[in-house]
């Protein structure tokens, strides 16, 4: 499944429902970085914090074993190509 991502805006929040949870992604842009930091909660309660979103990594790696794995593919992401060149894709 690809988890549709906006170009353009330092901010994004959205829901989606992964494995039958559904859970809410925040993104935002580090300017000084250059990189989005993600965040994904479930309800209110916080299941990832702060992961960096760089490509070919799993977002849920050591955290949330049970949802399967969020990978960044393609470019690494900037406010530019964010959801152009790249593309998050989640795999139950």
């Amino acid at each position: 499944m690809i988890i549709p991502l906006n170009s353009g805006s330092a901010y994004q929040r959205f829901t989606v429902t992964l494995s039958g949870k559904k859970v809410r992604f925040e993104l935002r842009w580090l300017t000084r970085f250059s990189v989005f930091l993600v965040d994904i909660y479930d309800s209110d309660a916080p299941l990832v914090l702060g992961r960096a979103l760089h490509p070919e990594q799993n977002l849920l790696d050591g955290v949330i074993t049970d949802l399967g794995s969020l990978t960044l593919t393609g470019s690494p992401a900037t406010l530019g190509n964010l959801g152009q060149n790249n593309k998050l894709v989640y795999e139950p």
